[in-house]
């Protein structure tokens, strides 16, 4: 459970922010008592509702869309996540003190270590769904901009790891579904990672980031109802695990991944909606750290985001261009690149910064980067040749405060352009070395 002074703390500082949400805004523990899933975070399936949409001013019809898209759910990139966990299960299995509690959990996790095997890394079921659902979504609401018969050229550029090329396989087949004269380029390769998912020097980010996780995890947790649910003898189970927090925080991981994959184990119904909450918190915090927009690591995270704004706004110009056959801009990698992306940009949600360890009260990992998380900006001309664009994210109409829309949701192209080229003259050059040798070491998830 979150140990009481500090659960406190956190209560009390969200019942002060109640006056100042919308009516129909949630807090993070509310949204995870309504859905427990949700305190994967960052590993949390794609949840997807309509939501209203802004008419175009008079006159403007879409016919270009720049999009990035997030991977959608897949299977954990590597052993090492549940690796304490199983490690602990086992040990303790062996040495006959698991509860019944005890012994289902390791039935359950024995289940999804098995369906793991060979699908390391890869994108699941549930995650080409995602992206088949995005794709056909996008389709059905722009349909004006892919069945232009002078308009046909779409460009997908996917970072080479699997999860993202098949993730671009199943968005795309829905767009050649229905409109199958478009024409795809597909391009992928280590090159392209340096605007896909640029990777700085991550070495010091990271372990700061793992420190506070670890900090705000031992504050908020206390591992004692956990133990005594699933250990017959929690004392001696503790010795042989030598780490109670890292033991849980593995077995919690277990449960992060489980509703991705096909057998989906309820690994979750062994916490409380309280412990789901503190290890939740703990992982929420490094990863807007680790590559938010955080006060104490922003600009790193916006040296990211630089190559892929600029590129942005390069092939945007194309597109704009008379005689121009370009209809899409498809962008597909990982959350190392979308979330510097949002937070450089300054999103409606990103467009403050928080110091780390507070952020769980502003902002959660499970609505801003899910799997399959996108940002599409779609470009309207009317026929004396103005251009406005609208942005969503997550398939859901959003703003960008630092710059005032013009009639509603919609922003001059003039303006938009002017607004990214000032973001990228104001990041510093200091982090941009790239790393085209990418392994799942570097932190690509």
């Amino acid at each position: 459970m979150i140990k009481g002074s500090v659960k406190i703390t956190f209560l009390a500082a969200c019942m002060a922010l109640l006056p100042v949400l919308a009516v129909d805004a949630q807090t993070y523990d509310s949204l995870i008592r309504e859905n427990p899933d949700r305190a994967a975070g960052v590993l949390h399936y794609y949840e997807y509702s309509q939501s209203p949409r802004t008419k175009a001013p008079k006159g403007f019809k879409p016919f270009y869309i720049s999009h990035y898209g997030r991977h959608g759910s897949r299977y954990h990139t590597g052993a090492r996540h549940m690796a304490k966990g199983m490690e602990g299960m086992r040990a303790a299995w062996e040495a006959g003190l698991l509860t019944e509690e005890g012994k289902l959990l390791k039935r359950q996790m024995d289940t999804l270590d098995s369906e793991h095997e060979g699908m390391y890394g890869m994108l699941s079921e549930r995650g080409g769904a995602e992206h088949r659902g995005i794709g056909g979504r996008m389709y059905r609401e722009f349909k004006r901009v892919f069945t232009d018969p002078d308009r046909q050229e779409v460009e997908c550029v996917s970072s080479y790891w699997p999860r993202c090329l098949v993730s671009m396989a199943n968005f795309t087949s829905q767009l050649k579904s229905g409109a199958p004269g478009l024409q795809m380029h597909y391009v992928t390769g280590p090159k392209y990672l340096d605007y896909i998912s640029m990777d700085l020097d991550t070495k010091e980010i990271g372990k700061e980031g793992n420190r506070i996780a670890d900090q705000l995890r031992e504050s908020l947790l206390d591992p004692g109802r956990f133990f005594k649910a699933i250990f017959t003898d929690p004392e001696a189970a503790a010795r042989l695990i030598p780490d109670k927090y890292a033991f849980i925080d593995a077995v919690f991981c277990a449960g992060a991944i489980s509703p991705n994959t096909v057998g989906r184990p309820d690994i979750f119904k062994h916490f409380t909606v309280e412990e789901l909450e503190a290890l939740w918190i703990a992982r929420n915090e490094k990863l807007y750290y680790s590559f938010g927009i955080s006060k104490e690591a922003g600009d790193y995270s916006s040296a990211i985001a630089r190559p892929l704004i600029e590129d942005i706004v390069a092939k945007a110009d194309e597109a704009v261009l008379e005689g121009s056959h370009r209809v899409a801009d498809l962008r597909f990698g990982h959350d190392v690149g979308l979330l510097p992306l949002i937070g450089t940009l300054g999103i409606e949600g990103m467009d403050e910064r928080y110091e780390s360890r507070t952020v769980h009260e502003h902002w959660n990992s499970f609505e801003f980067m899910c799997m399959a998380s996108n940002i599409q900006m779609v470009f309207y001309r009317n026929r004396k040749g103005e251009v406005l664009v609208k942005v969503l994210y997550n398939e859901k109409e959003t703003t960008i405060p630092a710059l005032g829309a013009s009639a509603g949701p919609y922003y001059r192209w003039e303006d938009l352009r002017e607004y990214l080229l000032g973001l990228v003259a104001a990041i510093p050059d200091d982090n941009l070395v790239t790393d085209r040798d990418k392994t799942e070491k570097t932190g690509v998830s």
